[in-house]
């Protein structure tokens, strides 16, 4: 992680001069920050860290999932697709981050019970409910998982009592959304995430990711992946998005000739390896059960990005740290 990319910057050989230099999508003049979730680092410039993968676990559609409301789901299913994630990071380099879902307080306090138990790396949480969110913070309190849980997510519907509970516990990480119905524009969207920054600190979160939040196709989906080059240009903080929401709700792929799983798969495939180019340092990319596909397209992508990370350095006279995919043979 995070070592010098050696047999790119070889291929790339000398460059002749040129009498323009230009900064490039790859290096970014904003000092860019790192922080450590879980003993996972995510941040910097592009290309510097892996990208950080997010897997989805225990949402209401998965197969795994008997009862979202008691919280029982297939153990031995969950454990294989945990197998299968920690084998792809072995392979690929890049990290896993699990986001666990609750519908309720009672099924929240089962999922992380055992997820705490199958798997040592940090998680996020999340739900729909407040009162399981609630229950999440006080659990991961409780029982001294604060320093591996993300709060997902810091947002403007975000109630008081909520606040306060989470300013009272010892976590320190969250996920902080970008989102309004009103900002529509990039001005407007990076005015909700500079607000949403500050409401975060306040709260007392230390360590974050900014999520502009993925808009559906057709009604905004794209301005994400502008607001990410923004945030990473202004304000130098480490980036997430859930870029699988859009094809998940694509209407063009539920078509009949369309809706088989391939078909499916394979655009959520495109919309995390998008996101990856554009920068972003943590993706979203929905259920585990798509593990395997998503991490080799974005362990392809990781090493395009490590040789034109190289060059662009070279162009620009800097010699930063560039992550080495070990799938480069």
């Amino acid at each position: 992680m995070g070592r010098e990319y050696t047999r790119a910057r070889q291929r790339v050989g000398a460059l002749p001069e040129t009498k323009v230099r230009l900064r490039s999508m790859f290096v970014f003049k904003k000092e860019q920050q790192t922080f450590e979730f879980g003993g996972v680092t995510i941040g910097g410039q592009p290309g510097q860290n892996p990208t950080v993968l997010i897997g989805g676990l225990f949402f209401q559609t998965q197969p795994i999932v008997k009862s979202a409301k008691e919280g029982t789901f297939d153990q031995e299913m969950a454990k294989q697709w945990i197998g299968t994630a920690s084998m792809m990071v072995e392979k690929t380099g890049h990290p896993l981050i699990i986001q666990a879902f609750g519908r309720t307080p009672e099924a929240m306090e089962k999922h992380l019970s055992w997820l705490a138990d199958n798997f040592d790396g940090p998680f996020m949480f999340e739900s729909t409910s407040g009162d399981a969110r609630k229950k999440a913070i006080q659990y991961c309190a409780e029982t001294g998982l604060a320093k591996r849980a993300i709060y997902n997510s810091i947002n403007l519907s975000m109630k008081d009592d909520e606040k306060e509970l989470l300013r009272g516990s010892p976590l320190k990480m969250a996920v902080v959304l970008g989102w309004s119905p009103k900002a529509t524009s990039l001005p407007d969207r990076m005015e909700t995430i500079r607000a949403m920054i500050e409401e975060a600190k306040a709260i007392g979160i230390e360590k974050m990711v900014v999520d502009p939040a993925t808009m559906p196709v057709g009604a905004g989906y794209g301005l994400e992946y502008r607001t990410m080059l923004a945030i990473k240009s202004e304000l130098g903080l480490p980036t997430c998005l859930g870029p699988h929401n859009a094809p998940s709700a694509w209407k063009f792929i539920k078509q009949s000739g369309l809706d088989d799983e391939i078909t499916q798969t394979s655009a959520i495939v495109a919309s995390t390896v998008a996101a990856q180019l554009f920068a972003t340092d943590c993706i979203m990319y929905g259920s585990m059960a798509r593990t395997k596909q998503v991490f080799t397209a974005v362990a392809l992508i990781a090493n395009a990005m490590a040789s034109a990370v190289a060059e662009a350095q070279q162009a620009l006279g800097l010699n930063q740290p560039i992550f080495e995919p070990p799938s480069f043979e």
